[in-house]
């Protein structure tokens, strides 16, 4: 018995492109203003379709998470309004980009940044 052999093709891989993901993004400075708001400040990176920032209480984003999406490429701060007061808030960001496979738009995230963490005033 002879196994036939298989062409280099994997089912369902025709027409399919590798999107390379966007480099990780760097958070400048993080502000907390006053009326229970931060404002969250990052790196401009080329390449990318827009941001995801998330927003948490506690450092293993597992609980009471807030995500923001920023959409456009040159827009580099985003406010966070209506934050618990005098509570620490962990913040973290990711980029983002958007590629065609098969006629469907696929978003292609960068891994998170570090972990970024600031005090809300009242």
């Amino acid at each position: 018995y002879i196994a036939p052999q298989q062409t280099g093709n994997k089912p369902g891989s025709a027409g399919q492109s590798t999107a390379s993901k966007p480099k990780k993004t760097q958070i400048s400075r993080i502000v907390s203003k006053d009326g229970r708001k931060i404002v969250v400040t990052w790196k401009v990176k080329s390449g990318v379709s827009g941001y995801q920032i998330q927003c948490a209480l506690k450092k293993n984003f597992k609980k009471g998470v807030k995500t923001y999406t920023i959409k456009g490429k040159k827009k580099t701060s985003k406010t966070i309004k209506k934050l618990k007061a005098k509570k620490k808030y962990f913040v973290r960001v990711r980029s983002f980009t958007k590629t065609k496979v098969n006629g469907k738009t696929k978003k292609s995230y960068s891994k998170w940044s570090k972990v970024k963490k600031v005090r809300v005033k009242r």
